[in-house]
C-alpha cells in the first residue's frame, strides 16, 4: 500500500520558523547538516566569528526541541572544522548546546568516504618533506554524526532489535561536471536513508532545518514519509523541486500538486523571537585555548603526554590533571585517548573533556580515529517498538596542542637521528584520520597506535608522561614516567 504523503517547503531564515513550525504536525526525526563554519571550500565568512555560528545552533537547536515528539530523535551531520590553520571544536561544543537545551546525548556514528577520494594533501605532505617529529598532520576522510533523543521511552517486551555499526562507509556526493548539487554542501543520499530506517516508519514526520538541494525531503518521500524542509536561500528551490520530483514540468502529470506546500518566512513576522548575536557567555572555551596563558615562573617537564581517558570518570579533571598539563612544554603535544561509549557508562563527556583541557591553553589540533574488531555495542530506543542496537569497533586520539612548536629549536643532527620511514608511513596509511587494524586483540592495536604517535610527536632524550602500563617505541629514546589518574 502507498501511502499518501505531505511535504513542506519553507523558505527562509530556520531560526525565525517558530510560528511557521507550530502549525504543523510534531516532529519525529531530525535529519540535518548545518553549515559548515567558514570552510574555504564552500562557506568561507559566511559567519562573522565561532560564537555566531555556535548561536545558530543553539538557537535552531532550541526551536526544534520545542517541536520534536518525545523520545524524537534528533541526528545531526557536522565535524570539526580546520580554517585558517584553527581546529574548531565544533563536535565538542555543538553537544554542550544539545545537552544544555535538554536533549540526551544517545550515541555517535562516523561516516567514511572512500579512500580513492582522498589524495595525500598539503597538509600530510608536510612530513614526508619533513619526515621528523611534530610534522605529523592527517587527511580527514571521515564526518560525525551526531545522534541525540528527547526524553526518553518505555521499554516493551515486544521490541524489535535492528542490528546496525557505528562506522559507515559512504561514498560522498562528488564533484562532478554538471552535477545537480552545484556549489551546494549535500550528504549522500545513504545518509538519511539508513538513518529514516533506523528511526522511523512509514508515516512519520522527518524534518531538516538546512534544507539545501533537498536531499532529506527526496529520501523521506522515497520511502513515504512526510518531511518538512527549511532553506534560506530561495533560489534553491527549483533545484529541491527538481531533487524530489516536484519539478514544474513533471508536477501535472506525475503527482498530486497538493502533496508539497511552499511557504515563505518572513523575518517582519518575528519581531519577538530571540536575535542572535545577544548570548553574553561564550559557549565555546577555544579562545581560552588560543590565548597564550604560557608563564615565565612555570617548571615545563613533558614534551610528550599520553593520558588513556577510555574509562575514566569525570573525576580526572582535577587540579593533579591541571599540574600537569600547566608542566606540558610549550609547543607540545597532548594525546588522549576516548572512547564515548565507556565513557557514557563512567560520566566524563566529550565536551567536559574539550573543555578542561582547553581552559589550560591547549588546543585541539587533530585527532585519528582507530577502528578494530573488538566486541562492543551501545543502543537506542525509539518510539515505534523496536531498539537499535549498534556495534561499536572505534576509539579516538584526540591531538592537542600547547602554543606553536619552534622547528627551529632542534638541530639537523637531532632530526636525522629521529627520522621517519616514509615508505611504511604511506604503505601503512599514517596520513589518513582513520587507523584500520584488522584484529580484535586491545593490547595489539593498542600497542601499534601508541608506538606511531610516539615516533610521531616525540624526539630522542625527551620525557613522556603517560597512565598507560607500558609505552613501548623501539625507534626513541626517552624517559618514561607514569602518571596515575586516580
Amino acid at each position: 500500500m502507498v501511502l499518501n504523503t505531505e511535504h513542506y517547503l519553507l523558505i527562509g531564515d530556520c531560526t525565525k520558523a517558530t510560528p511557521y513550525l507550530t502549525t504543523l504536525p510534531p516532529i519525529d526525526l531530525i535529519i540535518t547538516s548545518p553549515p559548515y563554519f567558514n570552510a574555504p571550500f564552500d562557506y568561507e565568512e559566511l559567519f562573522s566569528n565561532y560564537e555566531t555560528f555556535l548561536e545558530m545552533i543553539d538557537e535552531i537547536t532550541r526551536i526544534l526541541f520545542s517541536r520534536l515528539k518525545n523520545g524524537g530523535i534528533a541526528a545531526i551531520n557536522i565535524d570539526d572544522m580546520l580554517v585558517k590553520g584553527i581546529k574548531y571544536p565544533i563536535i565538542s561544543d555543538t553537544i554542550k548546546i544539545f545537552l544544555q537545551n535538554g536533549y540526551k546525548f544517545s550515541g555517535r556514528i562516523i561516516w567514511r568516504k572512500p579512500e580513492g577520494y582522498i589524495r595525500i594533501s598539503r597538509r600530510s605532505g608536510v612530513l614526508l618533506q619533513n619526515p621528523y617529529p611534530m610534522y605529523f598532520y592527517p587527511d580527514n576522510l571521515l564526518e560525525n554524526i551526531l545522534i541525540f533523543q528527547k526524553g526518553s521511552i518505555k521499554e516493551s517486551e515486544k521490541d524489535v532489535v535492528l542490528l546496525q555499526q557505528d562506522i559507515w562507509e559512504m561514498t560522498n556526493v562528488l564533484p562532478k561536471k554538471g552535477r545537480l548539487e552545484t556549489n551546494i554542501a549535500a550528504f549522500p543520499e545513504e545518509l538519511p536513508k539508513r538513518l529514516m530506517e533506523a528511526f522511523s516508519i512509514e508515516g512519520s514526520l522527518i524534518c531538516d532545518p538546512f534544507l539545501g538541494s533537498g536531499t532529506t525531503m527526496k529520501i523521506a518521500r522515497d520511502f513515504q514519509r512526510n518531511s518538512i524542509g527549511v532553506e534560506i536561500l530561495p533560489e534553491l528551490e527549483h533545484i529541491i523541486r527538481k531533487k524530489t520530483g516536484f519539478s514544474d514540468e513533471k508536477l501535472d502529470r506525475y503527482f498530486d500538486k497538493s502533496e508539497l506546500k511552499i511557504g515563505i518566512i518572513s523575518p517582519s513576522e518575528m519581531k519577538e523571537e530571540k536575535t542572535i548575536g545577544n548570548q553574553k557567555t561564550p559557549i565555546s572555551c577555544l579562545t581560552s585555548a588560543l590565548n597564550d596563558q604560557m608563564s615565565p615562573k612555570t617548571e615545563y617537564q613533558y614534551h610528550l603526554i599520553i593520558l588513556d581517558c577510555r574509562k575514566a570518570t569525570d573525576e580526572i579533571l582535577n587540579e593533579k590533571l591541571s599540574e600537569v598539563l600547566h608542566k606540558l612544554h610549550p609547543g607540545r603535544i597532548l594525546l588522549v585517548y576516548y572512547d564515548y561509549v565507556n565513557n557514557f557508562q563512567s560520566t566524563l563527556q566529550l565536551n567536559q573533556l574539550m573543555d578542561f583541557v582547553m581552559n589550560h591553553g591547549i588546543r585541539l589540533r587533530d585527532k585519528i580515529t582507530v577502528q578494530h574488531q573488538a566486541e562492543d555495542q551501545w543502543e537506542i530506543g525509539t518510539n515505534f517498538q523496536s531498539r537499535v542496537l549498534f556495534n561499536h569497533r572505534y576509539f579516538e586520539v584526540l591531538i592537542f596542542q600547547k602554543g606553536k612548536f619552534d622547528y627551529k629549536t632542534k638541530s639537523k643532527d637531532e632530526k636525522i637521528g629521529c627520522t621517519i620511514d616514509k615508505t611504511q608511513y604511506q604503505n601503512e596509511k599514517w596520513f589518513l584520520s582513520i587507523w584500520d587494524f584488522k584484529t580484535e586483540l586491545k593490547e595489539v592495536y593498542d600497542q601499534e597506535v601508541t608506538k606511531r604517535l610516539v615516533e610521531l610527536f616525540l624526539y630522542n632524550n625527551e620525557i613522556l608522561l603517560s597512565n598507560l602500563e607500558k609505552v613501548i617505541c623501539p625507534k626513541r629514546i626517552f624517559n618514561y614516567q607514569r602518571f596515575n589518574l586516580e
